[in-house]
């Protein structure tokens, strides 16, 4: 069974009627304050109201600024580009097509000591004219396009219908269309003014471009250089590539609009920057004896069946090189013509006899030798294992150093060779100038050859006491005979006297310092020999009337292109020997002002020194009398002729060393 409890009721405590009635009051009080509350609270929405409608109008109206601004802005901007910027607009269209352009400054000449041009360049113009100028114009109807080539024509030396015909073929918008080329800068600005007096400026345009010009053809350019087709020295640049700096100048700049077809609009040329012109470099050489020398050559080189020779004419006591020719035989022509190469300067041979004059300079030098010396000479001597001979065959006889020199002796002047020995001997080869460059500046010089002496054997010795052991170019050995005539003393060759500038201010380029190389009583005991060798010895009859002469002829073996016979280098292919043939002289000898050497090469079998080179040499000495006006020294016979037309009588007879019994060494190399 369940039972249930029964919570109690709580009593309430009894209010009084005061009390009652203070609630009864507070009851009427809550009424109106609900009544006055939904009263404020109406109010305050309709204040939110009229509140909310001005918040909503001030943020249109600061949109509508905004919006106001914005498109102020971009009107402002649109009104920036189109009138504000268009200047700059323009520009940067034009900055679009305009280009520049090098104006090549004028290369500086090349002179003769005359100041004579040897290479100058010559302005060259190209014309072309603007179609389309002529059609803007309104000028580009079939008349007006004659009118306009009408003018031009006569001084661009071309027919009217030619010009007119090029004209009518060209585009109507065609900013550049080339009338002619290679022309005189003078013949097209004649043709500007002929349109400028037609009232047609500005459709013409003139382009200046450069060619080298040798005014003397091809005499000299071997020294002179050449250029590429850019304007640029080669590698055979001479004096061009030498003096390139001083030659070249300062290019200009110059700015012009193109084309939409890519050429330059006529009459948009301006310069900005003015070309500067070259310097001018003036030689040593005399343009005159220079060809008269080439064509003297040129006809020893037939005569004598060389393959080609070299000679040089210049001044012993200044070292002046007034006349440098170089000249080949030409197989394809048969003809005898200025080598392309510089061969006085290039091109080294083992030149024989001629270096004699070294041997006997460094003996007197030395004290191995005096006037009196005398030496026992057969006509061949061994050296170890080789054997050298004279020219022919001979008694043993006594001769002395003069008569040794004279007669070109192998044999005697071995023995001088040997008493000096290797190491003074090469060191006297050094002093007169072989085995190195000379000072002359032409960039393609060879130094030559010349072993050092601590790898000579003693055949070597004798090869190089003979001059059959090292070799030289011409340059070096007629600068080493101005040793003799300048009294002992070494002066470079030179062939640069000046630079000019464009004002024709001259700046003299300094001369290489001399310097002693033997005393002058060694110099002139060689000097008495020098001058035996044409009075009695293998320069007998080559003489010039009226002129004491100081001489000595060479010839020695070429090395053979390639080896025929194992045992000896210098037997060519056709079995036999060729030879280079050497005449070295100045004069007058007791007061030397002019000094010659003349080499010719690949001469055949049986050539020697005085019967080839002495007739050339001899020209060549009256050649320089007569240019150079050197006045004779000895009086003559009236049956004499001072300058003689004709060659003098050459004897046949060898110098010492002309034949294949001169020896039978053979020289290293």
């Amino acid at each position: 069974m369940t039972s249930t409890r029964t919570r109690p009721a709580r009593p309430r405590p009894a209010r009084s009627s005061a009390a009652r009635s203070s609630t009864a009051r507070n009851g009427g009080n809550r009424n109106r304050a609900s009544r006055d509350t939904v009263v404020d609270l109406g109010e305050r929405r309709a204040r939110r109201s009229r509140s909310g409608a001005t918040v909503s109008t001030k943020r249109w109206w600061i949109l509508v600024g905004c919006l106001a601004l914005m498109v102020a802005g971009s009107v402002a901007k649109l009104a920036q580009v189109q009138l504000g910027s268009a200047a700059q607009l323009a520009a940067r269209g034009a900055g679009d097509r305009t280009f520049s352009q090098t104006i090549p400054a004028v290369r500086g000449s090349i002179l003769d000591r005359d100041g004579v041009d040897l290479a100058v360049t010559v302005p060259e113009a190209s014309v072309a004219i603007s179609r389309r100028a002529l059609t803007v114009a309104g000028l580009d109807d079939p008349e007006r396009l004659t009118a306009v080539a009408a003018a031009v024509a006569g001084p661009l030396g071309l027919t009217e219908r030619r010009v007119a015909a090029t004209l009518r073929r060209a585009d109507s918008d065609d900013d550049h269309v080339e009338i002619v080329s290679g022309i005189p800068v003078s013949a097209a600005e004649e043709a500007r003014l002929a349109l400028a007096e037609e009232n047609l400026q500005g459709i013409m345009g003139i382009d200046v471009a450069q060619r080298r010009v040798h005014p003397s053809g091809d005499s000299i350019r071997a020294v002179v250089g050449h250029l590429d087709v850019d304007g640029r020295p080669t590698e055979m640049g001479g004096i061009e590539k030498t003096f390139d700096a001083e030659l070249s100048g300062v290019d200009g700049i110059r700015v012009a609009e193109r084309s939409r077809q890519g050429g330059t609009i006529v009459g948009s040329e301006r310069l900005q920057q003015a070309a500067v012109p070259g310097d001018d470099v003036e030689l040593t050489i005399d343009r005159v004896l220079q060809a008269e020398a080439e064509g003297i050559l040129a006809a020893g080189v037939a005569r004598s069946g060389a393959a080609g020779g070299i000679a040089i004419i210049g001044r012993p006591a200044t070292g002046e090189l007034l006349a440098v020719a170089g000249m080949e035989h030409d197989d394809e022509s048969e003809e005898v013509r200025p080598s392309t190469s510089p061969l006085a300067f290039a091109s080294s041979y083992q030149a024989g006899s001629v270096f004699k004059l070294v041997t006997a300079a460094a003996a007197y030098e030395h004290g191995v030798v005096d006037d009196t010396s005398e030496f026992v000479v057969p006509w061949q001597l061994d050296v170890t294992d080789r054997n050298f001979q004279d020219h022919h065959q001979h008694a043993t006889e006594r001769m002395n150093v003069d008569r040794i020199v004279a007669d070109s002796s192998n044999v005697g002047t071995i023995k001088i060779g040997q008493l000096v020995g290797a190491e003074r001997l090469e060191q006297a080869l050094h002093d007169f100038g072989f085995g190195a460059r000379t000072e002359v500046g032409h960039p393609a010089e060879s130094s030559g050859l010349l072993p050092d002496a601590a790898e000579w054997t003693e055949p070597d010795l004798a090869a190089a006491s003979i001059g059959t052991f090292q070799s030289a170019t011409t340059v070096q050995l007629w600068a080493a005979y101005n040793v003799i005539a300048n009294r002992g003393t070494y002066v470079a060759p030179r062939l640069v006297s000046a630079v000019v500038a464009p004002d024709g201010s001259r700046r003299p380029v300094e001369a290489p310092a001399s310097r002693q190389v033997v005393s002058e009583l060694s110099a002139a005991r060689v000097d008495r020999a020098l001058r035996a060798v044409v009075e009695g010895g293998t320069a007998e009859g080559l003489g010039i009337p009226g002129f004491t002469l100081a001489a000595k002829t060479g010839t020695g073996r070429m090395p053979s292109p390639v080896r025929v016979v194992p045992t000896d280098d210098y037997i060519w292919p056709d079995r036999s020997y060729h030879y280079v043939t050497t005449f070295a002289a100045y004069f007058p000898a007791d007061r030397p002002q002019v000094s010659i050497t003349v080499l010719l090469f690949d001469t055949p079998q049986g050539s020697s020194g005085a019967a080839t080179a002495g007739p050339v040499f001899s020209e060549l000495a009256r050649l320089s009398i007569r240019e150079l006006g050197v006045a004779p020294t000895v009086a003559v016979a009236p049956s004499e002729d001072l300058i003689r037309s004709a060659p003098a009588v050459t004897p046949a007879d060898d110098d010492g060393g002309a034949t294949s019994s001169e020896s039978t060494d053979q020289p290293a190399g």
